[in-house]
């Protein structure tokens, strides 16, 4: 089983801008009343969302066709 080494600046970088992102449209009330911010949403948003995409790199990491991908997709211009 492969783990890759995570990028920090990368994972501080997606969060971020999920978080600022989600907290706009909650603000805006396209998620939820016009006004209202879920603090405790956003805050556990904010520490689930690395351990999750740490978890999907993992395992895009270890799937053997993913390394192939490259060559599957490739077309002649």
């Amino acid at each position: 089983m492969r783990l890759p080494s995570p990028s920090y600046r990368e994972h501080v970088e997606l969060v971020a801008t999920v978080l600022v992102t989600i907290t706009i449209l909650q603000y805006l009330g396209v998620l939820g009343r016009s006004g209202d911010i879920d603090v405790v949403f956003l805050v556990v948003l904010g520490i689930t969302l690395p351990i999750f995409t740490y978890l999907l790199t993992v395992a895009g990491e270890n799937i053997e066709w993913m390394s192939k991908w490259d060559r599957m997709v490739q077309a002649d211009e």
